[in-house]
This record gives C-alpha cells, structure tokens and sequence, in this order.
C-alpha cells in the first residue's frame, strides 16, 4: 500500500479529521489532503511525529515491508505498453510515474520501466523538439538507477547513460562513465557459460525441447550481436575512406540474413550504408522502397529449421514510425529530403500505419 493510502487509513482508523492531522503537525489542511490524494509527501522532518500521530512506524509509513513480485512488474510493464498503444507515450509515462511515486525504493521497478518507455520513445515517431521532455526524464532515472548497489541495473544503466551521451555528442563524459564500468569479457572468462550448462542440463534430463529453445534463442542474441558489429565495421571502414572493403563486408552482411534465415528486411541495412554514404539518391530510393515492402511482410521464424521453436511474428507497426521519423530528421538523409519521389514513399508509409 503507498504511503498516501496509508496515511488515509490510518487516520481514519483513529478517527481523526484532517484538520486535526494538519493541527497536530503545524501545517495546512489542503497540505493533509495532497498527501491522501499522493499528489505531495510529508516534508522529511514531518515523518516520525506524523507516525507517532497514526499510532505507526516509518517501515509501514514507507511501505518498506511491502514491495511488488517480479510477476507484478511484468503485469503492470504490460499495462504501460497497452495504454501508450491506445492513448500515447504521454499517458504512458503519467502512468509510470504513479508507480514510480508508490514504490519509490524499488529499483527493479524503476529499471524495467525505464528501458521499456525508453524503447517505446524509439518508436514513437516524435520529433526531437517533442522526445525532449521525455528524454530528459529518461535521464534523469538512468542516472538514478546508475547508483544501484545492485550491478546488474547499475551496469545497466550506465551502458544507456554511455548510448545517449555518444549520440548527443558529450564523448567526454561518455568515456568518463564508460571507464568505470566493468570488463564485460574478463568477467565472462573467469566463468563457464551459464547458458551452455543449462543447455546441458536439459539434455541430460531428457528435456530436449527446452535446450534446443535456448540454443535458438542464443543464436538470435549472437546473430543479431554479429550483424551490428558488421555494421559498425561497415561504418568504421567509409569514415576511413575504405569505401570497397565496406561495400565487400555489406555484401557479406546481407548474405549473413540469407544464409540465417533472419527477416529479408535485414538484408537491406548494410546496403542502405552504402548507398546513403555515397548520397545516391536513386539507389537509397530503391532500397527503402525494397526494405518497406519487405517490413509489411511480417518474419515467419516458424518456418526456418533455425528458430522454429521460438517462433513470433514481427510487427513492422512497432518498428516504422522511427524508422521514417529518423529519415525525415536525421542530417545524414539531407540529401534525401527534398527529393520528391522520397518524400512520396514516407507519405505512402505514413498513410498505411493511420489505417
């Protein structure tokens, strides 16, 4: 129970007036109907005489003994992505918010909702001018979440913290932040895989099901890890001005979601590189047209011997509004922008998602 119903019941319980909780304290009965609505909190020095008032301690005033499961965060991680489906990304946040205010203490809480809206805000399709407030919230609890005496979430939301500074040009700190952060991979070498002896372990129990749906799963994670480094490298190799190794590696890159069964929609990423770092206009055109048409074909994984047994269907909805937001925005497609024939395809695809 948060603290303001806390407050509520307890004074009720007592039979005292709100008046007389706003008398006892000093403070304005308005103030005593904010903390009941949660709209506000007690000041800090006003906790232990309000507790001692409502014949209660600070843990149950704090709702220290109380706490939300793991399958309550996952419900209620659901519910945000439904409402901010329905009603938008504000509702969304407002929501969150609430919570945030009623487990003030829970960092897992705080941790799923924050990489949740964050990605939600990837896809919203909002200009820059409009993702600023939200972003600036988003911020503001990786920074939180970054204090974590928990390593994973502090880990976590530091990788974020590094992600956001990079784009945003702040490099310095990017790297001051990224320096404290653990080695990922000495870490790892000083272990054995912890999937591979699940996998074993289902094995020798019989359970073939169960590891070959986590073999699947790991080839996706490493499969997906393989295509943004070929990426990156693809990057690395135009700003160096290697433009025929880069477009050798894209060639491979687009083999790689051939040979692996991934979504044709992979396939026309590195190609895409290319062409938009040589600003052909004509053959980004052409690509994009190729990789929307192959976005509205969603990825059946159940008929690929590779993945059969994670099957689920893509939905190229998810994905679009930020795609064609980052298209009409982004400086690295200005010169596309003005070009007729693209801004009639961002219109086309913009039409299909209102349907």
């Amino acid at each position: 129970m948060p603290m303001n119903l806390v407050i509520q019941e307890k004074r009720k319980e007592l039979g005292l007036t709100q008046e007389q909780v706003a008398e006892y304290l000093n403070v304005s009965s308005p103030a005593v109907s904010k903390w009941e609505k949660g709209s506000t909190s007690p000041d800090l020095s006003l906790l232990a005489p309000l507790a001692r008032l409502l014949k209660t301690d600070l843990n149950t005033l704090f709702c220290f003994e109380e706490d939300l499961s793991q399958q309550e965060i996952g419900y209620f991680c659901r519910e945000i992505a439904e409402i901010t489906q329905n009603n938008g990304i504000a509702s969304g946040f407002e929501m969150a918010k609430q919570k945030i205010h009623e487990y003030p203490h829970n960092e897992t809480l705080l941790h799923c909702l924050t990489v949740q809206l964050d990605g939600l805000l990837t896809i919203s399709g909002l200009s820059e001018e409009e993702l600023r407030p939200y972003n600036a919230t988003i911020s503001q609890w990786y920074r939180r979440l970054a204090e974590s005496e928990d390593s994973k979430i502090s880990n976590s939301a530091n990788y974020m913290r590094v992600c956001k500074l990079i784009h945003n040009g702040d490099y310095d700190k990017a790297q001051e932040i990224l320096d404290l952060m653990p080695d990922k991979e000495d870490f790892i070498s000083s272990m054995a895989d912890k999937r591979i002896l699940q996998i074993n372990i289902f094995l020798c129990r019989g359970e073939t099901e169960a590891a070959i749906k986590e073999l699947q799963n790991a080839l996706l994670m490493a499969l997906d890890k393989l295509q943004m480094l070929l990426c990156k490298i693809i990057d690395a190799e135009l700003a160096d001005g290697n433009i025929q190794t880069a477009k050798n590696i894209a060639d491979k890159t687009s083999q790689l979601a051939v040979l692996f069964d991934l979504w044709e929609y992979n396939s026309f990423l590195a190609p895409l590189q290319i062409a938009g770092a040589e600003k052909n206009a004509g053959e980004c055109i052409g690509l994009l047209r190729k990789m929307f048409a192959a976005m509205r074909t969603p990825w059946d994984m159940s008929n690929s011997p590779l993945f059969y047994r994670i099957a689920r269907t893509s939905d190229p909805k998810q994905m679009l509004p930020a795609i064609l937001s980052e298209l009409e925005h982004d400086s690295a497609y200005a010169f596309l922008q003005n070009h007729r024939e693209f801004n009639a395809l961002i219109s086309e695809y913009k039409a299909l998602l209102e349907k």
